[in-house]
This record gives structure tokens, sequence and C-alpha cells, in this order.
């Protein structure tokens, strides 16, 4: 009997540090979507394609690569360019770094090792979500995509492409942010899909 007892306890010790690890995470609390513009921005950038869970070690060979030419820092975002419903290994992703704030041989550098991306200003829906650790990669997207969906839904809307800002690589981070333009045509991403070929 005390065994079970025993039992009993781990199992309701385990559910409530569970459940406050969940709201340390953020996950009970609420996104606000609002209406916000996003660029212009100018990006160098790496492709990632397959399962996002994956995304990780495309991302340390791209570190490895602007390292290499003596960048330090990395102002970075990620564009996904497909809808979360698509085959894992068709999935394409874009890992990019802003090229803002670079010296002018920084750049140069930069330039000459990577494709580089323009996007323009655009309108649409914005939230964040607030970073903990790196399960916030994986648990925030569950929060703000289904509340955008909502909104695109109910005024059917559609986008283009889903884009994720994470912030500099050497600052401490305290949340995530995420932007889907809204009315922007799929011909402003077609180089990121070239890139792929």
């Amino acid at each position: 009997m005390n065994k079970l007892k025993y039992i009993g306890i781990s199992i309701v010790t385990l559910i409530v540090l569970g459940i406050a690890f969940y709201g340390y995470m953020g996950g009970f609390q609420q996104v606000t979507v609002s209406r916000e513009s996003f660029g212009p921005a100018e990006v160098y950038y790496t492709t990632h394609k397959g399962a996002y869970e994956n995304i990780g070690a495309s991302w340390e060979n791209f570190q490895k690569d602007w390292e290499s030419v003596g960048i330090t820092d990395c102002d970075s975002l990620a564009i996904y360019l497909d809808s979360p419903d698509t085959e894992p290994e068709k999935l394409r992703s874009v890992l990019g770094c802003r090229l803002e704030g670079l010296s002018p041989e920084q750049k140069k550098q930069i330039e000459g090792k990577f494709k580089t991306f323009y996007m323009p200003k655009m309108n649409g829906l914005g939230a964040s979500f607030p970073f903990k650790n790196f399960l916030s990669y994986f648990l925030a997207p569950t929060k703000v995509y289904p509340k955008f969906q909502e909104i695109l839904v109910a005024e059917t809307a559609e986008t283009s492409v889903a884009i994720e800002i994470y912030g500099g690589s050497s600052k401490t981070v305290d949340k995530i942010g995420f932007f889907m333009p809204v009315g922007v045509s799929r011909e402003v991403f077609k180089s990121l899909e070239e890139a792929f070929q």
C-alpha cells in the first residue's frame, strides 16, 4: 500500500512540475495578434530543406560560415516558404541574418560568400512569444500560428510566407517575433524558391 502511495505522490508531483514548467514557458499566455509592418530588410542567407526539427544543424553550419569571414553577431530571422502540412522532406526554410549594421568591408565579404535577399516593406499580422530556452522554438509556433490562421480564415485573407524574427545571436533575447505578410505576392519571394532548385 505504501508503495502505491509513493507512486501516486510521484505521479502527482510530476504532473504539477509539468504544469509549472509549461506555465514558465508561456504555455498559458494569451497570444495577441496586431496589424504590423515589416521591412524593408536585406539579409544574407542559407537554405534548409526538410523537417523543421533538423533545422538546428543547418543553422550551425550557417553560423560557422559567417563566423569564418569575421562576423561575430547575426540579427537572425527565418522565412518559411511552405505550409506546415507539407510533407516534412519537402519543407523549405530560409535562415538569414540582416545586413543592417555591418560595415562596408563586412558586407563585401558577405556578398562574396552568400546570396542576399531584399524584402520590401510589407503589411501583415504580427505577434510575439516569450523566449525561455530552445524549447520555445517548438512551443511558440503552436501558440501563434493558430491565432494567425483564425484571422486569415475570418477575413478570407491570403499570406505568402511566414517570418520568424529571433534577434541578435550574441545578445540576450527575451522574445520571438512572428510576422505573416497579407496581400503580398508570392513573386516577392521567387528568388528564395529558386535557391532550392
